[in-house]
């Protein structure tokens, strides 16, 4: 008698931590998938299979990054992490990743993610969908934004509704869906890039958080004091760019601390 093996979507896990990877690899295996393999940081990925999960806390190149990271080798991402703030996840979408879940997520729809992405290429959860909806009217772009069907889709996820639910609802094949999508991330991408800070403003920010004084960051950047200035000044000027619900009169190393404790510091 011949046995028919059935497919199973394989799933790839960065995570720092043990636990929380055995853990995921236990739900796999419950729920139909494969895992494809484990890894502590993105560098020592061996194998992919059809996606894989992130962790944004990882020791090295970590959160947006080490998306990015995987991205570029050609893997589909699900980001995940135990909490991560509305400018991490939109960073972290612009840097390629196909969806965000949080750790304290459901198993169930932990799971749900996992599929959507792998079956429909993004997964799209009510908060992520409202956060998306949120970052188009605060921050449209000059042109070329979201349309009628892109914004149509959001509002339905961002109800709660399945991808399933929202393709039925609006007469939308999935791939029609998809094309949709791709359109929702390619624009969060444009709007990231144009008020996305530099490497050295970033550093700049994460001394800041630390607490350094503009003599201290300067002598570790290798810079001048006027010249942390001026990065300041950048630094606030896309800061009121990227947030216009914050007032002008937020001063420079305010907006750099806030800035860095919203998207994470750098290493």
């Amino acid at each position: 008698m011949t046995t028919i093996e059935v497919y199973r979507p394989s799933v790839a896990i960065v995570a720092e931590h043990p636990i929380t990877a055995a853990g995921i690899v236990a739900h796999l295996a419950e729920h139909g998938f494969a895992a494809a393999g484990v890894a502590v940081t993105v560098e020592g990925l061996a194998a992919a299979g059809d996606a894989v999960v992130c962790d944004l806390r990882l020791p090295g190149r970590s959160g947006p990054d080490a998306v990015a990271f995987l991205v570029e080798r050609g893997h589909r991402v699900l980001a995940t992490a135990g909490a991560a703030g509305p400018e991490e996840i939109l960073d972290v979408i612009a840097s390629g990743a196909r969806g965000f879940v949080p750790k304290t997520a459901s198993v169930a729809l932990f799971m749900q993610a996992i599929r959507d992405l792998i079956e429909l290429g993004y997964f799209v959860s009510a908060e992520v969908a409202r956060l998306l909806l949120s970052d188009a009217e605060l921050r449209p772009l000059s042109s070329g934004d979201l349309g009628g069907t892109e914004i149509a889709v959001l509002r339905h996820f961002g109800k709660g509704d399945t991808a399933t639910e929202t393709a039925d609802a609006l007469g939308l094949s999935a791939e029609a869906l998809a094309d949709a999508l791709a359109v929702v991330w390619a624009r969060v991408g444009s709007r990231r890039v144009r008020l996305r800070p530099t490497p050295r403003e970033r550093q700049l920010m994460t001394l800041v958080m630390r607490g350094c004084s503009h003599k201290e960051a300067a002598a570790q950047m290798s810079i001048t004091a006027l010249t942390v200035a001026g990065y300041l000044k950048s630094i606030k000027g896309k800061y009121l760019a990227a947030h216009p619900d914050v007032p002008e009169s937020i001063t420079p190393l305010t907006a750099a601390r806030r800035w860095a404790q919203e998207t994470g510091p750098t290493q």
